[in-house]
Parts: C-alpha cells; sequence; structure tokens
C-alpha cells in the first residue's frame, strides 16, 4: 500500500507541476464566472438555473478533457523517457504502478473539480442561489465519471501512442454518452442482430448517462440518494475491472 501511495503522489506533484492543471481551471473559471455575467440576460428563478446548469456543464467537461489528455501521456512519457524502468527495479510490481497512477491522476481531478466548485459556489450564491445537496450530488457523480475515463484512458495509455489513447478514449466517451439511446433505437427499429449488438455495446460501454445529475440539480428536483450509492458502486466496479485488464496488458510488455 505504501508503495502505490507514493507512486500516486508523485504522479500528483508531477500533474501540479504541469502547465495543463493551470490552463484547465483559468478556462474553467472564466466559463464559470461567464454565466454570471451573460445570466442577466434571463430573469427570476432561471437567472440560477442558467448559472447551476453551464457551472456543472462545464465542472465535468474540463474535468474529462483533463483526464483524457492528463492519462493518455502520462504513462506513455515514463516509458519514453525510461523513467518506468527505475520503478519497476524496485519491488514495485505493475498493477501497483497503475494503481498508484491512477490515484495520482483522479487527486489531480479531484483538486480540479473542488476549486472549480468553490468558484461555481461563489458565482451561485453571487446570483442569489444557494448550494443545494443536488448540487453536490452532481458534483461527486462528475467525479466518478472522470474516474471511468481515467481508468479508459489508463488503459490505452499502456499500450498505444497519445494521440490513439486519446482519440479511443474520447470515441468511448461519446459511445458512453449515447449507448442507453442507441440501444432504444435499435430494440425499435433494428434487426435482430442488431438489438443483439446494441445491447452487448451497452452491457460493455461505461453507462455515462448514469453519472449525469444536472438536470436534477437544477430543477431541484428530488434526488433518491439509493440510485446514487448504486453508480457509485457501478463505478467502482468499472475502474477496478478496467485497471485490472490495463494490468493484464502492461505485464506483457517488455522494456529493454
Amino acid at each position: 500500500m505504501a508503495r502505490i501511495v507514493n507512486i500516486a503522489l508523485n504522479t500528483f506533484r508531477e500533474s501540479i507541476r504541469g502547465k495543463l492543471l493551470y490552463i484547465a481551471l483559468v478556462f474553467g473559471a472564466v466559463m464559470i464566472i461567464s454565466t454570471y455575467i451573460l445570466s442577466p440576460l434571463s430573469v427570476g428563478a432561471a437567472k440560477d438555473k442558467i448559472i447551476t446548469d453551464v457551472g456543472l456543464a462545464f465542472i465535468s467537461f474540463f474535468g474529462v478533457m483533463t483526464a483524457v489528455v492528463t492519462g493518455s501521456t502520462l504513462v506513455y512519457k515514463e516509458i519514453d523517457k525510461r523513467a518506468v524502468y527505475m520503478v519497476l527495479t524496485r519491488p514495485v510490481s505493475r498493477l501497483e504502478y497503475l494503481v498508484g497512477k491512477f490515484l495520482g491522476i483522479m487527486a489531480v481531478l479531484v483538486l480540479m473539480v473542488a476549486i472549480m466548485s468553490v468558484l461555481m459556489g461563489i458565482v451561485v450564491v453571487l446570483g442569489g442561489g444557494s448550494l443545494t445537496g443536488g448540487i453536490l450530488a452532481a458534483i461527486f457523480l462528475s467525479i466518478l465519471e472522470m474516474a471511468v475515463i481515467c481508468s479508459i484512458v489508463l488503459f490505452f495509455s499502456t499500450f498505444t501512442t497519445p494521440a490513439l489513447s486519446f482519440f479511443f478514449t474520447l470515441c468511448f466517451f461519446v459511445a458512453g454518452s449515447l449507448s442507453g439511446d442507441l440501444r432504444v433505437f435499435a430494440q425499435k427499429f433494428g434487426s435482430g442482430t442488431m438489438k443483439f449488438i446494441m445491447d452487448v455495446f451497452y452491457y460493455v460501454l461505461p453507462n455515462l448517462r448514469l453519472f449525469n445529475l444536472r438536470n436534477e440539480a437544477v430543477h431541484q428536483v428530488a434526488i433518491q440518494y439509493s440510485d446514487i450509492l448504486l453508480t457509485t458502486v457501478y463505478a467502482v466496479v468499472y475502474c477496478a475491472v478496467i485497471i485490472y485488464f490495463s494490468y493484464l496488458v502492461f505485464r506483457k510488455r517488455e522494456f529493454v
């Protein structure tokens, strides 16, 4: 466990030193603050809804993009610079190495989301609104979504280049966001083969719709916290499975 923590801390420090985190934070802050500037275009309760909706959307977007960009380069960069050799020659298993990398990236994402959430909270309060349990739940599910995306990009980074890891992960993100709709469409209009294929895609791809709670947060719809618990379990299990598959691929790589 101590080895995993050390790898995670080193990954966290390395990512913090990079410019990507600061760029994401600056752009995220600008976009969130812009919602408060543009909100006078609406009146009444709609103003708070615009601030909350756009703020949560930008938190999710910048978080996912940071996960994809950071994760796609991290392992490859260490292999390219041969830094991975020094780590793996020590009593560190490849599974511990991958888990440490994953936790390190997630620490960066949680820090980034925390800062952006504080900024959004300030904007919401200044706009006359208040932070509700729904908003906090939506932010929490966004972090879980980032964890799933992070595990996927980590998987691709174990055997391909950063550009391809970035592309494949974005494909998974889009497909995971639309898999439910495509499955419903196939069940209504598709053939038997198409229905089977879409069922396979639906259960294999991450169901990212589960992590989107923005509509409920914006319109203050009652939230079933049992559903949040089940979604958390789903995210943890999915990440664990993907990281294990990453290990199966990574352990076969020869570093010479």
